[in-house]
């Protein structure tokens, strides 16, 4: 089954990018690698370019499944779109890096992570 993976060019959306190998190898795959960026937005350290797109896609190059690397645009909720994704490809798991901060007020997820977990009908792995 397929495994979507929402990635950022950060270390924590290497180590989702890392997790969703996985978890789309122990599945039989494929695994769909989807980087969101925000039309209107210029400067958004979420939005990968083109050479950190080959970067994933190279360190995914070994992997025992097909590989999918789409860059989708959206004015809307990237959470919509991700979720359009995993509905698209019937996908079975959602893989999303989060990052950890200090601050209590950081230590409630994200609005868009929240959407993903209470709406998502695949499972989802949050690393």
């Amino acid at each position: 089954m397929a495994v979507v993976v929402g990635f950022i060019p950060t270390e924590v959306g290497y180590k989702a990018l890392d997790a969703a190998r996985d978890a789309a190898e122990q599945r039989g795959g494929p695994l769909i690698v989807v980087n969101v960026v925000r039309e209107g937005v210029s400067e958004d350290p979420r939005h990968a370019d083109d050479l950190q797109l080959e970067t994933a896609l190279e360190r995914l190059r070994r992997s025992a499944v097909r590989v999918q690397v789409r860059q989708e645009h959206t004015e809307d909720d990237i959470a919509d779109v991700l979720l359009k994704v995993v509905d698209e490809e019937r996908a079975e798991l959602l893989v999303l890096g989060i990052r950890r901060q200090n601050d209590l007020a950081r230590h409630l997820l994200g609005l868009t992570v929240q959407k993903l977990l209470l709406a998502a009908r695949s499972e989802v792995l949050v690393v």
